[in-house]
């Protein structure tokens, strides 16, 4: 089997989809799916849990046993910058309360107090660059990324100042939920690729385009 190399850059579009308690994507009314392209950078932090160091010394100071046990990855830790107030995208990722003005459905954001229980999936598109950026029949290709499971967000500081606002997130990654990849559509990027239950983020090659970017969000049917 050969492999498929590539060399990503930049990033096109992020799609946020609001997920339920066990990370699995909320379908109808209360729904929301958000593809933007308001944001300056997205920044995965892998955090692992070292693995416990055993060792015992002979009477002489000499070791008579060590070893240190494999670590295990425990979250993502993802910071998303955005230039672009997005409201709705704001409240998937928080489950802050969205404001209304007259007709208009998401003018803004209120923040309070309570528990961070809000989660969400985020998904990433960066095209190829170089001599690989087309397969042979001349398709664009993308690497597409997936972090099917993220909550626990936390607004940073921010600043009003004579410069471009920006407004950040931080949260952090769980495992997928069970039912992500059958009502996420993920798999018009993932093809007949699984995902696994214990798995946090993936990246996979394709010729599908990501979906276009918007204001607001749209109901997943």
């Amino acid at each position: 089997m050969v492999a498929q190399c590539a060399t990503p850059i930049q990033a096109r579009v992020a799609r946020l989809i609001k997920l339920d308690v066990c990370g699995n994507p909320v379908t109808g009314a209360s729904s929301a799916v958000v593809v933007t392209d308001g944001f300056v950078s997205i920044e995965p932090s892998p955090q692992y849990l070292d693995g416990e160091e055993h060792q015992q010394r002979k009477a002489n100071g000499e070791l008579c046993v060590y070893q240190k046990d494999p670590a295990q990855l425990t979250r993502v830790d993802l910071t998303t910058n955005f230039c672009v107030l997005d409201p709705d995208a704001i409240v998937v990722i928080s489950g802050e309360r969205l404001l209304t003005t007259n007709d208009v459905t998401g003018t803004g954001v209120a923040y309070g107090e309570g528990l961070l229980t809000a989660r969400h999936s985020l998904e990433v598109w960066q095209p190829i660059a170089g001599a690989g950026a087309c397969d042979a029949s001349g398709q664009q290709r993308f690497v597409y990324w997936a972090f099917m499971n993220a909550g626990n967000a936390k607004i940073q500081d921010f600043s009003f100042e004579n410069a471009p606002f920006q407004f950040v997130t931080l949260t952090e990654t769980k495992a997928v939920g069970p039912l992500w990849l059958s009502r996420s559509g993920a798999a018009t990027w993932l093809g007949t690729n699984t995902v696994e239950p214990l798995e946090h983020f993936l990246h996979n090659i394709t010729t599908a385009a990501p979906p276009t970017a918007s204001c607001g969000a749209v109901l997943l049917t």
